[in-house]
């Protein structure tokens, strides 16, 4: 099944792989280097809030549950469960690199990152959200891959321009190779935060065109997409390498997990991104 949506070029497509249901990035699908997913809800076998293909236990799924989530979507894009690689997301600014085997990272608690690079082909490496932005990256020359998750504290931190930073830096990349696909997150229409959120951004440029006022005195509307790629931007990444998903988790329930839209009793999906061996 593919399904074309209406959102910045490059678009966005729904896809499906056995009875796993996500959305493809089409400048990421067209880098045949890469294997990426922005998974949705769907495909899973877990119940009731966590319907269904829910990939953390913390909110109170079953380990069992969680575990047969894991090898659904293994099996579904033809991989073993231990190429999967995410860490303990703690909405700060820190970055992993896995620029050597994975074994060497395997640790008996998840290190606590909120973005990751590699180099490494075969590492499908991972950030869960339920309204938190995901963001994907990829230099189309060196063939080196990020993921970063931003929510509000993260985008405030500016862990996006950080993981860009860090891949101009640290691996010779040029902004201009970049490509970036942000994923879906909760969306303007339904994202109210409070005056220390609205503090948090004040040195960010552009604060005008993400946050407007609110329903609410004294809360403003909060487009968190929209931050984070003036962030990218600002790192030199031109324009017409980043895409966004357009698609609010919170009006969209049916497919995708939001903590906002579901007041916290919810699950988290999977996003993903490896270099193809």
């Amino acid at each position: 099944m593919k399904l074309t949506i209406a959102t910045n070029k490059p678009m966005f497509i729904f896809s499906k792989k056995g009875p796993v249901e996500y959305l493809e990035a089409a400048a990421f699908t067209a880098c045949n280097f890469v294997t990426h997913a922005f998974c949705t809800r769907r495909g899973g076998i877990s119940e009731g809030r966590f319907l269904s293909l829910n990939f953390s236990p913390k909110e109170g799924d079953s380990e069992e549950n969680v575990r047969s989530n894991w090898k659904i979507l293994a099996q579904a894009f033809n991989l073993e469960m231990t190429q999967f690689f995410v860490v303990n997301q703690v909405h700060g600014e820190k970055i992993l690199t896995i620029d050597r085997p994975l074994a060497d990272f395997i640790v008996p608690e998840l290190p606590q990152f909120d973005a990751i690079i590699t180099d490494q082909p075969g590492v499908a490496i991972g950030i869960k959200t339920a309204d938190c932005v995901p963001i994907f990256f990829a230099d189309k020359v060196k063939r080196i891959i990020g993921v970063a998750h931003a929510g509000w504290r993260g985008t405030a931190l500016a862990i996006a321009a950080k993981l860009v930073d860090a891949l101009i830096k640290g691996f010779g990349c040029r902004a201009e190779d970049l490509i970036a696909a942000v994923g879906p997150a909760v969306g303007r229409c339904c994202y109210q935060v409070d005056e220390p959120v609205f503090d948090a951004m004040k040195t960010h440029k552009g604060r005008e065109s993400f946050l407007s006022p609110g329903r609410e005195q004294g809360k403003w509307m909060l487009d968190l997409s929209l931050a984070n790629k003036l962030q990218i931007i600002g790192k030199g990444i031109p324009e017409r390498n980043i895409s966004i998903a357009n698609y609010c988790t919170s009006c969209h329930r049916d497919m995708f997990y939001s903590h906002r839209g579901e007041g916290g009793n919810t699950g988290r999906q999977l996003n993903f991104i490896m270099l193809n061996p």
